[in-house]
């Protein structure tokens, strides 16, 4: 089993020792030659072995090369200048690293702010730097090259001593069709941001590229999903086409499943679904049971837990959408309020960051038909209808519609109706009646 990028959060004090533990660890391997601690994820533990025979310090940054005109990396690279904008925004807007790295290691794409793109420098997270076990040791992009597999590294969990103060997380890049390896995407922030939202962040941008590899013709075949899952309204399950009658737990399983596509533990599982909640272990297993009576245990594998199907899942094509601006695709997406009863703190987490993301931007652009079509899944949002009506000219025919979505929803506060004064057609300083 890899070393899955779903762990559970501690606190920040626990946080702070385990980094200490991890560097007791790095100390006791990589100076005084003793065994890898059992405690590591199995893939630290191997690339560390690797690692310790290699002749490269453990005080190297990322050594630059050439990138080699490779024919099979041309549609990455496409896609990475294509994308090119969006990830420069995203970058910005989050406070990571985003970076794109081919299937030889070798970075062709970086986006940071100002303060990230400065520390990034210090360990030459550029364009054209290798980050290869072969160069650099263990870090998550080098253990997501060798296995396939996503992955986090955390601190002094990096061989290099120059990455300790880094968390970062990494998830491979399929082609279309063949599902063949492409690349990977890494995104790396201090070592203190061990959060479930960076290893969204790395799958929605992974998303992002291979849609794009695909748009931009460099697609395969157009096979349908095995596994539908729709969670951004009345949630629904189809597997091979067929609706799956599911209870809302299960639902739940199945989306952390469908959004951990490297497997988590059983803890790991009941954690991201429970939360601190006291539930028996056995709650889960029995409803890991019925679930795999439902989806047959060719598609439910253990050990660690993942789905065993090409899984389309809403939630991750609208994070896709939301790193790439697009809010229109969203909202397409968007067909009721996101598992308005789930309990699960990590599924929470991440509904929340979809539907404030897609707030914002309909804040920041006032957007009235994006408007329009919020307020028929939020109607009692007033701020997103009044900022549309404040960006809205007054010929425009959806100022009418605007103004409406907003009397139904609740009456105006009395700053808005002088603001809006001459659009409703006031006369002699007197507001209409609403």
């Amino acid at each position: 089993m890899g070393p899955s990028m779903e762990r559970a959060v501690p606190p920040a004090r626990e946080l702070r020792a385990l980094r200490d533990t991890w560097a007791l660890h790095w100390a006791a391997f990589f100076e005084s030659g003793g065994e890898a601690a059992p405690s590591l994820p199995q893939d630290i533990r191997d690339s560390w072995v690797r690692t310790r025979e290699l002749t490269a310090p453990l005080t190297t940054v990322a050594a630059a090369h050439r990138l080699a005109a490779n024919e099979a990396d041309f549609p990455l690279r496409s896609a990475a200048r294509h994308l090119e904008p969006h990830m420069r925004a995203l970058s910005v807007e989050s406070g990571y690293l985003i970076a794109i790295a081919d299937t030889a290691g070798a970075l062709v794409h970086t986006s940071a702010g100002r303060d990230m793109l400065r520390r990034a420098e210090r360990v030459n997270a550029v364009p054209q730097s290798t980050w290869a076990e072969h160069v650099m040791g263990t870090n998550a992009l080098s253990i997501t090259l060798r296995t396939g597999r996503p992955a986090q590294v955390c601190a002094s969990q990096h061989a290099a001593q120059t990455l300790h103060d880094w968390t970062c997380w990494a998830v491979p890049i399929r082609a279309g069709g063949t599902g063949a390896l492409s690349g990977v995407v890494n995104i790396a922030a201090p070592w203190d941001h061990y959060a479930p939202m960076g290893a969204a962040l790395a799958r929605s941008v992974a998303l992002m590229v291979e849609e794009a590899q695909a748009g931009l013709g460099y697609s395969g075949s157009g096979e349908r999903p095995q596994l539908v899952i729709r969670l951004l309204g009345p949630a629904q399950v189809a597997l091979r086409g067929a609706p799956v009658p599911l209870s809302p737990r299960q639902i739940e399983i199945v989306a952390i499943l469908a959004m951990t596509p490297g497997g988590v533990s059983f803890d790991q599982l009941h954690s991201h679904l429970y939360g601190d909640r006291r539930v028996a272990a056995t709650t889960l297993r029995v409803e890991l049971s019925k679930l795999r009576s439902l989806l047959g245990g060719d598609v439910l594998l253990s050990r660690p837990y993942r789905l065993n199907a090409k899984v389309d899942l809403d939630l991750s094509r609208a994070l896709g959408h939301l790193a790439a601006g697009e809010t229109h695709q969203v909202l397409d997406l968007l067909r009721g309020e996101p598992l308005p009863g789930s309990a699960s703190p990590y599924l929470q987490e991440i509904c929340t960051h979809v539907c404030v993301s897609l707030r914002n931007r309909l804040l920041l652009t006032g957007c009235a038909s994006g408007a329009l079509r919020y307020a028929e899944i939020f109607p009692w949002d007033d701020e997103v209808l009044r900022t549309a009506i404040e960006h809205t000219p007054q010929h425009d025919p959806r100022l009418s519609l605007l103004l409406g979505r907003l009397a139904a929803s609740a009456s105006p506060a009395p700053t808005l109706r002088q603001h809006l004064g001459p659009t409703l057609g006031a006369r002699d300083g007197n507001l209409v009646p609403w």
